[in-house]
């Protein structure tokens, strides 16, 4: 009987040239576009934000890899609202790989290398239950709504050195 292989979850660094990696795993989570109301974002509207991230000193973004292949993406923002806080911006899993805990080895990852950070926001985007239970199964509790579909989550974290 053969034994149960648990694989790794790599985070790496998205960098522009990284657009069509992530571009595809935008391609691959269609629901999740659909349950927002925006459109599928094109090629070269990935490529623009990857470009504006490098310019913010403050923001970071992870491709996330299982083995060799791109399996789902995590972006934040350091010091945002506040000094010590960061914000969870987007944390998706390919539509293929969810209900694997994929997510929540990502979320676990994150928030140990948030060194200093007492206060870790998600911020969920349209009527969007999974990601509700979700943050709210990960400890993060509903803190306000930013209008019709946008809702803030925080969880507390000890802040590290």
């Amino acid at each position: 009987m053969g034994g149960m292989r648990t694989l790794s979850l790599v985070f790496r660094p998205a960098a522009p040239e990284d657009a069509p990696l992530l571009h595809r795993v935008y391609r691959q989570s269609p629901g999740y576009f659909a349950l927002i109301g925006m459109e599928m974002p094109t090629l070269e509207d990935v490529a623009r934000d990857l470009a504006t991230l490098e310019k913010d000193p403050r923001r970071r973004a992870f491709l996330l890899f299982q083995e060799a292949e791109a399996v789902g993406y995590v972006d934040y923002k350091l010091h945002y609202p506040e000094a010590e806080d960061a914000t969870l911006s987007l944390l998706l899993i390919r539509e293929d790989r969810q209900g694997l805990g994929l997510g929540r080895r990502a979320l676990a990852h994150l928030v140990d290398h948030l060194a200093g950070v007492a206060r870790l926001y998600a911020v969920v985007y349209g009527n969007n239950a999974r990601a509700i239970a979700f943050f709210k199964a990960q400890g993060f509790r509903h803190v306000k709504d930013g209008g019709p579909a946008l809702s803030w989550y925080v969880r507390e974290l000890k802040a590290g050195p």
